[in-house]
């Protein structure tokens, strides 16, 4: 049972698909006019823009502000004033800032032989930006998300080969991705707000063995102006990791259980008021990711992008989690095969069948529009504004996935030393549209559990807890640094 609040756990998982801090200074409008090792992640083919050997590093931090007011609830007559209301008071997400980082290097391969004067081959590591959250264990939204954390990273080599007006640039990657989730379930039929039926989930996964790729391609058709276009497949995680239930100290259902330890031979165990199993898989598959851009330079200085980006949420129908085959639970999965004689789990309680659960995403669509112009031979500035639509229906809507339109600004520069250094500052900011919700369907996930015949125990659906008002916003803020290698362009000599 434990194994099917898991999957109705991991109903949601969100990041935001940014990468870099000279990016964040263009708003995201970097598919064509990327310069430095971030190429990798926005659009390979654009590493034909590094005109000299480079090292670099990026580090920024990115903080989600979440206002959660949860709708109160009149009391049983079905009026509001009376003593027996549910009022509930906001709740921030009170998480901070997440450093995340960005590191590579990117060699010009003229130097190795004069054919290949057109080629530049990178190596590295890059992290789309993904917020954490952290709200109070005992707020209104803990049905919903306590905390979590999502942190997905790249490390691999790309390269791009000019050819003629055309530029083409392909990566392979590997790829891990780390989940982490807690919230509350309630024991209640038809769900409860009485915290004394709670149990607290505690979900970690990891999968560490996946690879993936990217590609793209920059067409100059004349001096000015060059389109780009750039595509990052849908990736298949599949991640092994364990689960903790706590029961609430005050729960019944501890009369049931007692304090002392035992354990499965899957390595399951009760201690206390808490249940651990070690041995779950949570699948993930992210989006296919479709980016188009064009640059016009109309003077050398000025450099002025404006992109489309589609990602296809929709295509995340559900997310499983699997259950034991048989008496094999080294897919993942949990088969208890011992039990104390006072537990209330019978000897053998598999789940037989893969549990889905819906997530109702919607593909979106973002567009941005960003430059850069070089003020004098030390300084260059940048700009950008974006709009993106949100992935998130309403109705669907909870604190573990905030989501809705969006407008943004960035703002950033680069500051270059004795021909060989650069320094990158970056600032940006996303609004959220605010949102009140007043049909929503997200629900508590309840354990219904039947002590006299244990295997009668199902997982439903409560109260709706995502109705209210929410309002959020997204700051970034980051520095970098590239070292240069060899002569400047439009230098004779180093």
């Amino acid at each position: 049972m434990f194994l099917l609040l898991a999957a109705h756990a991991h109903a949601s998982a969100y990041y935001n698909l940014d990468s870099g801090t000279r990016s964040l200074g263009r708003a995201g409008a970097y598919v064509v006019g990327a310069d430095d090792i971030s190429a990798m992640y926005y659009n390979p083919a654009a590493l034909g823009n590094i005109e000299r050997t480079t090292i670099g590093w990026n580090g920024w931090a990115i903080n989600q502000y979440v206002m959660f007011d949860r709708a109160d609830e009149p009391g049983e007559d079905g009026t509001t004033g009376t003593e027996d209301d549910l009022v509930f008071d906001p709740v921030y997400n009170e998480s901070g800032w997440f450093p995340i980082p960005n590191m590579g290097a990117a060699f010009r391969m003229g130097g190795v032989h004069p054919k290949l004067e057109n080629t530049v081959l990178a190596v590295g590591l890059y992290t789309p930006t993904a917020p954490t959250m952290a709200f109070p264990s005992d707020g209104a939204q803990r049905y919903s998300l306590v905390d979590s954390l999502v942190w997905q990273l790249f490390a691999g080599v790309s390269a791009s080969q000019k050819l003629g007006p055309v530029t083409l640039g392909a990566g392979f990657n590997y790829t891990l991705l780390r989940v982490e989730q807690s919230l509350a379930v309630t024991t209640v039929v038809g769900g409860s707000d009485d915290s004394k039926y709670d149990v607290g989930l505690d979900i970690a996964a990891w999968d560490t063995n996946q690879f993936s790729w990217n590609a793209g391609v920059i067409v100059q058709p004349i001096e000015p102006l060059q389109i780009g276009f750039a595509v990052q497949p849908a990736i298949k995680y599949v991640g092994q990791g364990d689960m903790t239930a706590i029961f609430n100290p005050e729960h019944p259902f501890l009369d049931y259980l007692v304090g002392e330890s035992y354990s499965t031979e899957n390595g399951d165990a009760f201690t206390g008021t808490g249940w651990t199993d070690d041995d779950i898989l949570l699948y993930v598959t992210t989006p296919w990711v479709l980016k188009g851009g064009v640059q016009v330079t109309p003077v050398d200085t000025v450099r002025v992008e404006a992109d489309f980006v589609y990602t296809t949420w929709s295509q995340l129908e559900e997310l499983v989690v699997a259950p034991c085959a048989e008496d094999d639970c080294s897919d993942g999965g949990m088969l208890l095969t011992h039990k104390p004689d006072n537990m209330f789990l019978p000897e053998d309680v598999p789940v037989t069948t893969d549990v889905g659960i819906p997530t109702g995403f919607t593909d979106a669509w973002s567009l941005r529009v960003g430059g850069d112009v070089d003020v004098t031979k030390w300084l260059e500035v940048r700009a950008g504004g974006n709009y993106e639509t949100s992935a998130v229906p309403t109705r669907l809507q909870g604190v573990s996935v905030v989501d809705g339109n969006k407008v943004g600004y960035g703002v950033g520069g680069t500051f270059r030393f004795a021909k060989r250094w650069a320094v990158d500052v970056g600032l940006s900011q996303q609004f959220i549209f605010s949102r009140t919700i007043d049909d929503s369907e997200f629900k508590q996930i309840t354990l219904e559990a039947d002590l006299l015949e244990p295997e009668n125990t199902a997982i439903g659906a409560g109260k709706v807890v995502g109705n209210g008002d929410f309002a959020s916003r997204l700051t970034y803020a980051g520095i970098g640094a590239t070292v240069y290698f060899g002569a400047p362009p439009d230098s004779p000599s180093p």
